[in-house]
């Protein structure tokens, strides 16, 4: 039985270690007038809400449209409306349609996933060509602000493994000694 415990606390410390993959958004750059269609895979193992949202420059992110991944009922929130933006969900892919775009539908759109938590999924900046904000590489103000992020992230997650090693060390070395 006791030899049971460290291979145990082995695979526990793995399910605990979670393995984050970042990466800059997608650009996507149209003219006004034009119908855009984004999407997202959907992740979930089972049931969940799904939503997209929106965030323009560093402002806080407003959700778009959310609806149950079973059901086909789909909920406008925050001012935006059905007849210039739809979601549609098709073969466990995502969807936002936004018909006939305009400078102010510029912006970095994202989905999310709720199911026990939060999955946040394919961000994409979309630039409608003539918005001033947008002139510049939209992407240099996401890459700017990732860049201290993912240094921290990764310290912390080796910070985390080198405690899980050490907290693993002791326990081997307190099993093997009182043997």
């Amino acid at each position: 039985m006791e030899r049971m415990y460290i291979p145990a606390l082995v695979l526990y410390g793995f399910y605990l270690t979670h393995i984050v993959s970042v990466s800059p958004p997608h650009l996507m750059v149209v003219r006004s007038g034009e119908n855009v269609t984004l999407q997202c895979i959907n992740v979930l193992k089972k049931m969940g809400h799904i939503a997209w949202f929106k965030q323009v420059n560093s402002s806080e992110p407003l959700c778009i449209t959310s609806m149950w991944s079973s059901l086909p009922t789909v909920h406008h929130q925050n001012g935006f409306h059905g007849n210039h933006m739809k979601m549609f969900i098709a073969n466990r892919t995502t969807f936002l349609r936004i018909t006939e775009v305009d400078v102010a539908d510029s912006g970095l759109y994202f989905c999310g996933m709720l199911d026990n938590y939060f999955i946040f999924t394919n961000a994409t900046v979309l630039k409608v060509q003539g918005h001033k904000d947008y002139d510049k590489d939209p992407t240099e103000h996401y890459e700017k602000d990732a860049d201290p992020q993912m240094r921290i992230l990764v310290l912390l997650s080796i910070i985390r493994t080198a405690v899980l090693f050490c907290c693993l060390t002791i326990l081997i070395i307190i099993y093997t000694t009182r043997k």
